[in-house]
């Protein structure tokens, strides 16, 4: 009995235990921001990398549009409706550096793509200061 036990509910439990805070709807629109810029930091192809830019700059709008889960829970020391605003602002200026590398693949100009992702680098690390809890 043990022997058919133990399987069933490792079964059952597994879909409940790979839910996690990271899938939700705005860690997938984050993930494809990450990628993109993962991958602009190493691709010197105009076509690749202003797709990649636009790619970006699509899921940041989304993104823009949902709360992060700590200022929900009301981590955010300014609280929800000023973290709103600075949230949006932030992701705001993120995809004007998105379009800003955009614009550098079209015009071939990759030295100043490199500026950009550096640019990004730091926003990156402004927003996750900002807006998520320590781990």
């Amino acid at each position: 009995m043990k022997k058919f036990l133990i399987p069933m509910l490792l079964g059952a439990l597994l879909p409940v235990m790979s839910v996690r805070a990271d899938d939700s709807p705005l860690a997938e629109q984050m993930e494809i921001i990450d990628d993109a810029y993962k991958a602009l930091r190493r691709t010197d192809n105009a076509a690749e990398g202003a797709k990649l830019a636009v790619e970006a700059q699509n899921a940041v709008l989304k993104a823009a549009t949902m709360t992060p889960e700590f200022i929900e829970a009301g981590g955010h020391p300014e609280g929800k409706a000023k973290a709103m605003v600075s949230y949006k602002k932030q992701m705001a200026h993120l995809f004007v550096i998105f379009c800003d590398i955009e614009g550098a693949f079209l015009a071939e100009e990759l030295d100043k793509v490199q500026d950009f992702v550096m640019a990004l680098k730091d926003s990156k690390k402004q927003g996750h200061n900002e807006f998520m809890e320590d781990e």
